[in-house]
């Protein structure tokens, strides 16, 4: 038969997947010879042999790619027969074109099988992988992936891992394949010593077992974990985290006994079974955990393990608490010295040789308003790109917000976010944003040349694209928020409706309550909720009860007490004051009204409260609110009268539980007004809800009801977060437009 010749570029996320040995088991198997490359990210193959047999190859590789894997394209090229022997892997090769790379991979159903069988020699081996899971981007040093250039490169293979790493087998060029003898050990250190291997491993069940809290060193970072039964551990881990109030996680052995607590819809059982292992914010149906784990919460975070370690460990134990190594605040841990500095406030510190060169903690998703909605994108997701329907001139780094801080690196068509960085206020956020910015740009090659950043003078992030660039474009936050929706279904016109804590407006004033109508790199404040002075500058976004005081002397309320007297003392005399048509700020005044919370000790706790009481009520047991519109010029949605009636239906005996329903329903119902008024003014019928008081279910889900019910095409982020963690991708959008526009 006459042979041919094919040489074939696949493009996609090959790298870190196993995709050399993919594409070699199945040359063999068809009896062909050649030889497959990567080049920077993209991977080369030259095949010959039967043209049935390449024909069979390239049917295979478009449409059964391996675990991890995600193809873009496959181009094939007809080339000269060369008569080679065999097919072979060849060395990589560097290249300029820009690659993708996949996450870290959680342990694959044959890892996990081998790490639990007594009789495979990598039973309870906590690093086991293979070419389909393990850590990637977490151990990543620079591209082209292979060992030598990832955290690996230390430790020299056994004998049998050589075998492996050279056969036809899964584990062929696998580049975290280690094993008992050859890999990272697992040390246990406690004030009492150290031990490692198997005794460490034993110990640290022992240690756990007996309701102790320990240090463990992941894939991102350091994790504190405890046991979720027992109240003075999650305690314990409280104090030493400094997190008082904020639901932990909870990481389960299996699928069935998450069902046994929790409502899972087969959405949500998608979510945590993938590759990204994320936790998932699920519907507790019972509780049998320590109140201190998430206690106040209608939602548990659930996830699977997605280490050997954690397996074993789970599998044990049970369901464990599993949260990011870190204070309040602060970055997560991933020197080991970090961790050991606090050994004498935990029971051991579980942790290994193999270096962590980005961090990352656990990404967090939700299922709402029929779809996935990504509530933090770190492992598990970064950095896998978000693409576009438009192409960048030229490179552009979004520099995002200082609250939930996150940058993103744009080129050609996509979009790299990076993972969550945290709050730009530490220093240790500031030099791990510098840090995650450098080996990001350095990995995929991209050099910025324009930065984009939030218009608040006072941002961390807006002073930094300046020390960095010439050339700067500043862009309102709220617009940004709408914007990273535009780009992720590419609209280039929508209403937008924007609601969050804090935002600077373009007249100086706190933003958070609006209305924007959105048309290119261009928008109007076209409505907004009633402008109020608050008291209490940047301590109101903590004290409810600041916001409180300051919303009823806007209604025209008497002050009840004397720390209400001296808040409209303060307000009268314009004493650190600012003006605000902050949703936020109202969502605080209501759970501080209704008597709730009165505090966040973390951000958005009082809302999150006052939602978890509304969820107990019935939608339509609902006490009927209402917030009137002023048209005008722009829309206002005042708030004063809804403040004033909550306040009497109080004193009239009407539960804080209706009330709470009946804000929630108040509020959907005025935004939906709104917009069909800006619908009648200007034809448009795309809505799209950004910001993080849309992080809100109740509210999100009445919105995009109501909002579909009456004729509109609703827009709801999907890839970014809602909050101030998906803006960065909005102000790369806008710079996108810009550019050209210009």
């Amino acid at each position: 038969m006459t042979h041919s010749a094919w040489h074939i570029t696949v493009l996609g996320v090959v790298q870190g997947v196993g995709y050399r040995p993919y594409v070699a088991r199945l040359a063999e198997k068809l009896e062909l010879t050649g030889w497959v490359r990567n080049e920077g990210g993209i991977v080369q193959i030259f095949a010959e042999g039967p043209k049935p047999a390449l024909e069979k190859l390239l049917f295979e590789l478009r449409n059964h790619p391996p675990f991890g894997a995600a193809i873009d394209e496959v181009a094939v090229q007809c080339a000269s027969p060369k008569a080679l022997p065999s097919f072979t892997i060849a060395d990589s090769r560097r290249s300029d074109g820009i690659p993708l790379f996949p996450p870290d991979l959680a342990l694959c159903a044959d890892c996990r099988r081998e790490v639990m069988d007594p009789g495979d020699r990598r039973y309870r081996y906590p690093f086991i992988s293979c070419v389909a899971c393990g850590p990637r981007y977490s151990i990543l040093e620079e591209l082209p992936y292979d060992r030598a250039r990832t955290a690996m490169s230390v430790y020299a293979q056994c004998p049998e891992c050589q075998k492996e790493y050279a056969g036809g087998g899964r584990r062929r060029h696998a580049q975290t394949l280690s094993c008992h003898q050859c890999g990272p050990q697992l040390i246990f250190e406690t004030l009492d010593g150290r031990l490692k291997g198997e005794a460490a491993l034993d110990a640290l069940l022992k240690s756990l077992h007996s309701g102790g809290v320990v240090a463990i060193k992941g894939i991102g970072g350091f994790q504190l974990v405890c046991s979720p039964l027992n109240e003075r551990a999650v305690k314990r881990l409280r104090a030493i985290k400094g997190r008082e109030q904020k639901p932990f996680a909870v990481m389960f052995p299996d699928l069935p006994s998450v069902a046994a607590l929790c409502s899972m819809s087969e959405a949500e059982i998608r979510l945590i079974e993938s590759p990204a292992r994320p936790i998932v914010l699920l519907e507790k149906r019972e509780d049998p955990f320590s109140p201190e784990v998430a206690g106040g919460s209608r939602y548990l975070g659930v996830f699977l393990p997605y280490t050997a370690l954690h397996l074993i460990l789970t599998d044990k134990l049970g369901p464990l608490v599993v949260t990011s190594a870190n204070p309040a605040g602060e970055p997560i841990w991933t020197e080991d010295g970090e961790a050991l500095v606090y050994l004498s406030m935990l029971d051991g510190v579980a942790y290994h040789d193999r270096v962590i060169l980005t961090p990352l903690d656990d990404s967090v998703v939700q299922v709402a308003a029929g779809a996935p909605r990504m509530v933090r994108r770190s492992r598990g997701y970064v950095p896998r790109p978000i693409f576009l329907q438009k192409t960048f001139p030229r490179p552009l780094l979004a520099m995002g917000g200082d609250l939930k801080a996150g940058f993103a690196l744009a080129v050609g068509n996509r979009v790299y976010p990076s993972q969550y960085l945290g709050d730009m206020k530490s220093l240790n956020v500031l030099k791990n944003y510098r840090g995650a910015l450098s080996r990001m740009e350095r990995i995929f090659q991209i050099r910025p040349e324009t930065a984009v950043c939030d218009l608040h003078p006072g941002y961390e992030t807006r002073r930094l694209a300046h020390q960095m660039f010439g050339r700067v474009l500043e862009v309102q936050h709220h617009h940004a928020h709408i914007a990273s929706i535009m780009a992720e279904y590419d609209l280039d016109e929508v209403l937008g409706v924007a609601f969050d804590g804090t935002g600077y407006g373009t007249d100086g004033t706190i933003w958070g309550g609006e209305f924007l109508l959105c048309r290119g790199s261009h928008f109007e404040r076209e409505g907004h909720l009633q402008t109020i002075p608050i008291c209490g500058g940047d301590e109101a976004a903590k004290n409810a009860g600041l916001a409180l005081a300051s919303f009823k002397h806007a209604a025209g309320l008497a002050p009840e007490n004397p720390r209400e007297e001296l808040v409209q003392r303060a307000l009268e005399g314009g004493i650190k004051t600012v003006l605000s048509s902050s949703a936020g700020r109202l969502f605080d005044a209501m759970s501080a009204l209704l008597g709730v919370r009165d505090y966040n000790s973390y951000e958005g706790e009082c809302a999150i409260a006052l939602e978890n009481l509304a969820a107990k009520t019935a939608p339509q047991d609902g006490y009927p609110l209402q917030i009137p519109l002023k048209k005008g010029d722009a829309v206002i949605l005042d708030s004063r009268p809804l403040i004033r009636d909550a306040r009497c239906a109080l004193d009239r005996g009407v539960s804080p539980g209706a009330l709470a329903r009946g804000f929630h329903e108040a509020l959907a119902k005025a935004i939906v007004e709104t917009l069909i008024h800006l619908r009648e003014k200007y034809g448009i019928r795309r809505a799209a809800l950004g910001g993080g008081v849309f992080a809100n279910r109740i509210l999100m889900e009445r919105c995009s009801a109501l909002i579909q019910e009456n004729g509109f095409e609703i827009y709801l982020p999907r890839q970014m977060p809602i909050h101030d963690g998906g803006i960065a991708l909005g102000q790369a959008y806008l710079g996108l437009l810009k550019g050209m526009e210009a």
